[in-house]
């Protein structure tokens, strides 16, 4: 007999559902203020000798409460709720103090979106109570992890919240939606503990920033942009001085390359559909076609 489908849309919440002004604080070990981390950086940086993490801004509410809804995110929630899905709703982030920042996450949900968020779908992976909570639970359970819950990496507690948390709780059909690579694929991991749940990971890049930096730093020559137009405008959106102006996808679709302002990329269209490319041939060159170089 199949087993009943229950699936839940996962969501990180800095950089990937809001965007706030909030940092991460990098000090030394005498507490003095090293540098100060945007979410995005703080997901690559790795501490030298000595350096700590200081994550005070993340439990300040009125930083919180004055974030933009990432609109990239806000368009996927709301598709997902047009089809009249009746997945659950949860939120998967690196901050800490649940206490504090449920509530202000539940009302934004019903606001928006209509949507009643659970309080106990809401997992906040720094929170010192659901350390102590995960900890206890294994020491129950005869189990003595090598490494307590709070000293694993922030992608390692997200991968163990979906395994015990949800997997646990019978879900088995699971997307997750994260700015960070890292925590998707311990994410993907997931697949080979548990085959029987269908695991979606989403790369949550609303400005296609990151993902033009990958491109570059692969080596590539080419990438095939899958969802065509949607991601072109976007692009050119953030990264063309003239912006998605009609006449420059016009001109973009007969066939005149694009070069992008902040990244030496060229965006081109080659029998109807659109690619990201390192250089292109001056013949390729139009200079009939406003906002090519």
């Amino acid at each position: 007999m199949e087993a009943v489908r229950k699936s839940i849309h996962l969501f990180d919440l800095d950089d990937t559902l809001i965007r706030t002004e909030a940092r991460v604080l990098v000090r030394d070990a005498h507490g003095s203020l090293l540098r100060a981390l945007a979410p995005a950086e703080f997901t690559v940086y790795r501490p030298g000798p000595g350096e700590a993490f200081d994550f005070r801004e993340f439990s300040d509410l009125g930083i919180l409460s004055r974030g933009i809804v990432v609109k990239y995110t806000k368009t996927i929630i709301d598709t997902i709720l047009r089809y009249g899905t009746r997945s659950e709703f949860g939120i998967l982030t690196a901050r800490a103090d649940k206490k504090l920042h449920a509530p202000f996450l539940i009302r934004l949900f019903r606001s928006l979106f209509g949507v009643r968020l659970s309080n106990e779908l809401i997992f906040a992976v720094s929170d010192q109570r659901f350390s102590g909570y995960k900890d206890r639970g294994a020491a129950a359970r005869g189990q003595e992890p090598p490494i307590p819950f709070s000293k694993l990496s922030v992608s390692q507690r997200k991968a163990l919240v979906i395994a015990e948390d949800l997997v646990g709780r019978g879900f088995n059909d699971i997307s997750f939606y994260d700015d960070s690579r890292e925590n998707l694929e311990s994410f993907k991991v997931m697949r080979q503990a548990f085959p029987h749940v269908v695991y979606k990971p989403h790369f949550i890049d609303p400005t296609w920033k990151a993902r033009l930096g990958e491109f570059w730093e692969s080596g590539s020559e080419s990438k095939p942009l899958i969802k065509g137009a949607n991601s072109v405008r976007i692009i050119l959106e953030h990264h063309c001085a003239a912006g998605a102006d009609p006449v420059i996808l016009r001109g973009l679709a007969e066939g005149g390359p694009i070069r992008l302002d902040t990244v030496p990329v060229w965006v081109v269209c080659e029998e109807g559909k659109f690619y990201l490319r390192r250089s292109i041939v001056e013949a390729d060159r139009d200079p009939r076609i406003p906002g090519i170089p």
